[in-house]
């Protein structure tokens, strides 16, 4: 399980969690963090297991050792400043700013960068699922032009090839020795952009197509459920974290299959 630094208020709750989710529990986990940070495990024990408390310049190095990115690096000192505070009305004002951390954690446009397209492009790059379903199928490297890509999906050839032409010309794909691949563009969609029902609405047709049909690599799960307030809360924190991870690794692999990964998380 994957431990955000957003989840949490107190910096110390989180590096012990963050021990917590190693293996053996994180047997052994302070003397090493005492050995990274040159002082003595007792200290680190009187941090984290008692009232003391990190200088700022110990608590940038333990973002190191723990490879927070600069956003979570940043968020984790304000923690420090938060617990360092020596007085209610500073905590309060600290308190105000993790709390406005937080609630642009949860906002994907914030956690995943993308080159976007002009208005235009995105327009027609947004209006339809096979953009994007022939934009994966060319990076496989299975389906090198239109014909292949046609058969693959069962669609109009020359319409495929207006597609192709339309992903080349904007750097969606290029062409390398007779094969095509991802281009440097990368597309996303802010929460706030008018496509989103659309670009939800193309792939959640497919998926439903999908679902007369069900084979052993596909999963479909809906679960209406009822929870306290403080679980719906994480859940919700946590998935964008799921997202990013699954971007994480996503982005450096190769592309070899492709797959549609829809998400619906909702009141009703």
């Amino acid at each position: 399980m994957s431990i955000s630094v957003y989840h949490y208020s107190d910096y110390k709750e989180f590096y012990n969690a963050w021990v917590e989710n190693q293996p053996r529990q994180g047997f052994g986990e302070y003397r090493r963090l005492a050995h990274a940070l040159n002082v003595s495990t007792t200290m680190v024990s009187q941090v984290f297991k008692g009232d003391k408390h990190l200088s700022l310049e110990l608590a940038s190095d333990l973002c190191d050792y723990l490879s927070l990115d600069d956003d979570e690096t940043d968020y984790f000192l304000l923690l420090v400043d938060y617990g360092r505070a020596g007085s209610h009305k500073l905590q309060k004002r600290f308190l105000r700013q993790i709390k406005t951390r937080q609630e642009k954690s949860k906002k994907l446009e914030n956690r995943v960068k993308a080159n976007e397209l002009n208005d235009e492009a995105r327009m027609v790059f947004y209006s339809s699922w096979v953009y994007q379903g022939i934009r994966m199928l060319a990076d496989t490297g299975k389906y090198n032009d239109a014909e292949a890509l046609a058969g693959r999906l069962n669609l109009p050839r020359n319409h495929v090839q207006k597609v192709l032409d339309f992903l080349i010309a904007h750097n969606l794909l290029v062409e390398e020795k007779n094969r095509l691949k991802l281009g440097p563009s990368r597309t996303y969609l802010p929460t706030s952009s008018p496509l989103v029902g659309r670009h939800l609405q193309n792939w959640h047709i497919q998926a439903t197509s999908k679902m007369n049909l069900v084979r052993d690599d596909d999963f479909f799960y809906s679960a209406p459920m009822a929870l306290s307030q403080e679980v719906a809360d994480w859940v919700r924190q946590e998935l964008p974290n799921f997202v990013q991870s699954i971007t994480s690794r996503v982005i450096p692999s190769k592309s070899e299959v492709v797959r549609c990964l829809n998400i619906d998380w909702f009141e009703y």
